[in-house]
């Protein structure tokens, strides 16, 4: 029968050889995901680098906050960026949600419909299409559904038109499609850009300690097992 030792002592081959195999995958998982972590820094820094988009310079964040356009917060957050090109993750968060964002709110503020979303505005231009089109036909007795249309399109194209609802119709549809719609494509695109970022990010560190660790089970497990001497009685 085997005695204890010579137990104690396979068993610790088993951990040794284990400990090399998943030293190895580690260390390889850890490689592969640095690799992937790297490239993506350098993917968004390459894009960035084509879109070319330049932060404000310090006196231009303070006039628009004088103006109301961004808020001491979203300054406080711009400001460390002041000048530079938009090059990395963070930033994107920060031009997104501290410049973009806070224009499209100052937009909505301006047009008297604070909080409104793109979604939202297209409810309040129905409303006021169907307003401009119940007035029309009102005054227009007698035509046809698709001649009261047309007039309608053709009233909230005009910019000397007599009706208030028109021209509130064409500036809520202005806001809409050139500001809200503008806007949350571009910050879409940036949040894009910051939650790779910060998944490239994880993958860095991730990959740092898979490593290290891969390599303490690799090293242990080629470690030759420390022999015991024999104690007499």
């Amino acid at each position: 029968m085997c005695g204890p030792r010579k137990v104690r002592t396979v068993e610790t081959k088993v951990y040794k050889t284990f400990a090399k195999i998943f030293g190895i995958i580690l260390v390889l998982i850890g490689v592969g995901a640095l690799v992937g972590a790297m490239f993506a820094s350098s993917f968004i820094s390459s894009q960035m680098e084509e879109q070319a988009i330049i932060f404000p310079e310090e006196e231009a964040i303070q006039s628009q906050v004088e103006i109301g356009r961004i808020t001491e917060e979203d300054a406080a957050a711009l400001r460390p960026y002041a000048g530079q090109q938009l090059a990395d993750g963070a930033g994107a968060q920060v031009y997104a949600d501290n410049y973009i964002h806070s224009h499209m709110a100052f937009a909505a503020r301006q047009a008297g419909v604070e909080g409104e979303t793109y979604a939202t505005l297209g409810g309040l231009v129905g409303q006021e299409t169907a307003a401009l089109t119940e007035k029309l036909t009102a005054d227009n007795p007698g035509e046809s559904e698709e001649t009261i249309a047309k007039m309608v399109a053709a009233e909230i194209a005009n910019p000397l038109t007599e009706y208030p609802e028109a021209a509130r119709a064409k500036e809520l549809q202005d806001l809409r499609t050139d500001i809200m719609l503008t806007g949350n494509t571009l910050r879409g695109m940036l949040l894009n850009v910051y939650g790779w970022g910060l998944i490239g990010q994880i993958a860095f560190f991730a990959g740092i300690g898979a490593v290290i660790v891969g390599l303490a089970l690799t090293i242990w497990g080629f470690l030759p097992a420390k022999k015991k001497n024999p104690v007499n009685a």
